[in-house]
């Protein structure tokens, strides 16, 4: 049985080792249950996020049917108002059914075309910029120039007579029928101009912008007084005068107010805008009637090319723009891109959720609502309608998928929080481990140091007490001053043994914080010398001297007398016990501001840099041979620490090998009229 037991299976011992069972706990009650939660945990995680991108596109695949059904619908009903429109043969806004009445109502979204007889018609008024038939109907009046006309006409051009011109054309004036004044007029301010005559020019086309709208060579009367205005001003550099007049201008001729031929209207355009820059105009509002004519005249070319071939989706340089029609009788309604943009199709895909974001594309590839992305966006569905016969396909994705994404991160985090909590159990379990066998080998390694050293202590003062007594016992001392130097060596081994007591107790005391002190005023020189007097009676025997330099005159501190004792003690005992060899140690005390300095200064082995990192802690002694040969407890600056930290100054340390070292307690001084 005795050879079973002391033959015990290897992974026996395992579990009887005290510090292997802690690990063999360690690896089954926290290792193996984590690493088994961190698999599963990484397969849910994987699982989670396929499931909520399936999810994500079924809904978006459904919602995209649903969009192509509702604007199927909406194609149908605006199918149905425009036949509507047509039937009842009347343009204006309180006959027109509601969605068309709405698409017109901003200028440059909509226009209602109507033919009728041939004649094709158009509203509202001002909405297009230029004919869209031939410009037949702008030709010069039919009625015929009085007598005299055509030799007026010849003194201006032929032979640049231009003040009997003049007196021609206002002789003809006189008797004029309207129609024909208006020509007159015309011919007249030109020759005027002519002849260098501005202001009477201007006045004449004052005149000639004042009567009632005729046309004169396929443009109407007053737009012709008014342009000439603005040239007028512009060659007199009148900048001023220029920029309201041409901004006016180009105000109404953008409203529709007259209806040129393309051509003409597209020069006098240029010749109106190059004006206003010109004349530095206000910049707001130019930029403004800048934008209105891009988008009426971009909505103008599409209703002049729908005219002649009505088409649903009509894409090119002039933008995108839809149509719905009836061909007998014609109406039509051409919708502009900026409408589509901004109204139509926003109203239409944002009613299955204003947090959906979506490209439309047309039969042709051509994007008619969104922008197209350079990269898929996250959860990005296609989907392929048809559309009133026509091919369709949109994109859509959801406007904020970190949404999406926050509730799948959720998810993950929390499982991500319990594979962190296990690794941190892990972390945390393998920490506590090693910090708690490390802190036990430390703690008795430490315990037994300090048995060891304290006991030494101990010894040397008992073994001379008892050696002394014995020898006094026994009688072998003869003599009265024999005994008495015998008697006063027991006494300071015994004062040696009670500092050592003390010091523990003092240690004990201010690690549990209950170290009492009596603070007292003293006088720092006097106290100074009676410490130094006492040290050299307690060293006679080392053959070491203390020079001490205390004037007279230091400023009183308050303090526990021996408290503060103790620590200077402890500082003259270390420059003793450090300085094998020398005679000497110093002692030096002055007022450093508003402090106090006593400075304890050997010249003996030094102290290491890395070990002035660890002299004040508890126990700690440098690891050197003259330190293994020299007898402590690694108490001693501790305590000095301690004690001055109470006193609320500080202690400080400069030493190099080989060269000594210096210790100096810093504290505060009392002012003058309570130390005096």
């Amino acid at each position: 049985m005795r050879n079973f037991l002391a033959r015990r299976p290897t992974w026996m011992h395992f579990f009887f080792n005290p510090s292997q069972r802690l690990v063999g706990v360690f690896l089954i009650f926290i290792l193996l249950p984590g690493t088994f939660l961190g698999v599963f945990a990484l397969r849910v995680l994987r699982q989670e996020e396929q499931l909520v991108k399936q999810r994500t596109k079924e809904n978006l695949e459904r919602i995209a049917k649903e969009i192509g059904r509702e604007l199927e619908s909406e194609f149908k009903s605006w199918d149905v108002s425009v036949g509507l429109a047509a039937e009842s043969g009347i343009l204006g806004t309180d006959f027109l059914p509601e969605i068309i009445r709405q698409a017109l109502e901003e200028p440059g979204d909509g226009i209602l075309l109507s033919r009728a007889k041939g004649d094709l018609s158009s509203f509202p008024s001002g909405a297009l910029l230029f004919l869209l038939d031939s410009p037949s109907a702008l030709l010069p009046p039919t009625s015929r120039p009085p007598a005299g006309f055509f030799e007026a006409e010849s003194l201006e051009i032929k032979q640049k007579d231009y003040t009997k011109a003049i007196l021609a054309y206002r002789n003809l004036l006189e008797s004029a029928k309207t129609e024909i004044r208006a020509m007159l007029l015309q011919r007249l301010a030109r020759t005027l101009r002519k002849a260098g005559r501005l202001d009477e020019a201007a006045d004449t086309y004052r005149d000639l912008q004042g009567m009632d709208t005729v046309l004169i060579g396929g443009l109407p009367s007053d737009f012709i007084g008014r342009s000439e205005l603005c040239a007028l001003a512009a060659e007199r550099g009148e900048m001023s005068e220029l920029g309201v007049l041409s901004l006016s201008l180009y105000r109404d001729l953008v409203g529709g107010k007259w209806l040129l031929d393309e051509p003409r209207y597209m020069y006098y355009s240029d010749r109106c805008r190059s004006w206003c820059r010109e004349s530095q105009v206000q910049p707001g509002e130019f930029a403004r009637l800048q934008m209105m004519e891009e988008r009426k005249l971009a909505l103008t070319r599409a209703a002049k090319e729908f005219s002649i071939e009505p088409r649903r989706i009509r894409s090119d340089r002039n933008g995108t723009h839809l149509g719905f029609w009836r061909s007998d009788p014609f109406a039509a309604v051409v919708l502009s891109e900026n409408y589509l943009r901004l109204r139509w199709w926003p109203q239409i895909i944002s009613s299955q959720g204003e947090d959906l974001d979506s490209v439309l594309y047309s039969s042709d590839g051509h994007v008619l609502f969104g922008s197209s992305a350079m990269e898929a966006p996250p959860f990005a569905v296609v989907q392929n309608l048809r559309i009133d016969s026509m091919p369709w396909r949109i994109q859509i994705w959801p406007r904020n998928p970190e949404v999406i994404q926050r509730a799948v991160r959720q998810r993950q985090n929390l499982f991500l929080a319990i594979l962190v909590f296990i690794g941190a159990l892990l972390i945390f379990g393998s920490y506590i481990t090693v910090r708690i066998v490390r802190r036990e080998l430390e703690i008795s390694r430490m315990r037994a140091d300090f048995v060891s050293t304290v006991s030494h202590e101990f010894r040397s003062p008992l073994t001379g007490i008892r050696q002394l007594g014995e020898m006094l016992l026994d009688g072998r001392v003869i003599g009265r001053k024999k005994q008495y130097q015998y008697f006063k060596m027991i006494v300071q081994e015994s004062d040696r043994l009670t500092r050592l007591v003390e010091n523990i107790l003092d240690f004990s005391r201010m690690e549990e914080g209950r170290k009492e002190y009596r603070f007292e005023p003293l006088n720092t020189s006097q106290w100074l010398l009676r410490l130094v007097i006492d040290f050299e009676k307690e060293i006679t025997t080392e053959g070491v001297a203390v020079e001490a330099s205390s004037p007279e005159g230091l400023p009183a501190i308050s303090a526990d007398n021996e408290a503060l004792g103790s620590a200077v003690h402890n500082l003259l005992d270390n420059a003793v016990k450090y300085s094998p060899g020398e005679k000497v140690v110093w002692l030096d005390a002055k007022a450093v501001g508003s402090e106090v300095r006593i400075a304890i200064h050997d010249k003996g082995v030094g102290i290491s840099e890395s070990d002035r990192k660890h002299i004040f802690d508890r126990f700690y002694r440098a690891d050197s041979e003259i330190t293994k040969r020299i007898k402590g407890a690694g108490l001693g600056l501790n305590l000095v620490r301690h004690i001055v930290t109470a006193h609320n100054g500080r202690v400080e340390c400069e030493s190099r090998v080989g060269e000594g070292s210096t210790f100096s307690i810093r504290i505060p001084a009392l002012p003058t009229s309570e130390g005096g």
